[in-house]
């Protein structure tokens, strides 16, 4: 199917606004950045009502921040992985930081009343719970199950185009891809498997959570750097 792809950027994250025959939106910044984010989608023409899905990749605050909001003023259908699912709707609290690296180990000694306000964002319910394989009929696009960063991560395939939404799978600071936050990842080994099914794929464009588009030849360039980091360890 296709599409149009429009880069919402902050300080934070990235989210992105799918323009095609429907109207969808993956992650949502946080709550700080919806004013920037209202006059970007202004600048695009587009009114929040506009939005008819809203596609998680993962659930954390920069990618979350604003769900509720856009769900209450759109009405739009909310998929995100099942796993990540409880946190989304705030049966559960986010996961506190990792001991995979230092930062994330110094991070855990913070009291977690400190850390649950830094990440908190409004909950809501999540109207399709997807893990996999499943297809998003009126979008076009394969889920991609990349676990690692969090349990219930989740990508978003088009195939016909070779370009995926990876999420936090992979970043992009600088032109150098890289890893995700390990202080905010579950399993460094699992962040590998997602990589290595991403590198298969022939990707020519992964747009990521945090940094640039990943352009040309994204899967080869994913390949190296896996190859790069498998290698140091």
């Amino acid at each position: 199917m296709e599409f149009e792809v429009f880069p919402i950027k902050s300080f934070m994250a990235n989210a992105y606004l799918i323009k095609g025959e429907r109207i969808a939106l993956v992650d949502t910044l946080t709550p700080l950045d919806w004013r920037g984010f209202q006059k970007k989608l202004s600048v695009l023409r587009v009114s929040p009502r506009d939005i008819e899905f809203i596609l998680i990749t993962h659930n954390h605050g920069d990618h979350c921040g604003n769900l509720a909001r856009l769900k209450e003023l759109s009405g739009a259908t909310i998929i995100a992985g099942e796993a990540d699912i409880a946190v989304i709707q705030g049966t559960e609290p986010p996961r506190r930081p990792s001991n995979l690296s230092v930062p994330g180990k110094i991070m855990g000694r913070i009291p977690g009343s400190i850390l649950e306000w830094y990440q908190r964002f409004d909950p809501v319910d999540v109207d399709r719970s997807v893990s996999g394989g499943e297809t998003i009929e009126e979008l076009g696009l394969e889920v991609l199950a990349l676990q690692g960063h969090t349990t219930g991560g989740m990508g978003y395939y088009d195939a016909e185009g070779r370009r995926a939404f990876i999420g936090d799978l992979v970043s992009n600071y600088r032109g150098s891809a890289g890893m995700p936050v390990l202080s905010a990842s579950e399993s460094v080994e699992k962040i590998y498997a997602a990589q290595d099914k991403l590198a298969g794929l022939d990707l020519d464009i992964a747009y990521p959570g945090h940094g640039a588009a990943i352009r040309p030849r994204a899967s080869e360039t994913i390949g190296r750097m896996l190859l790069e980091k498998r290698a140091k360890t």
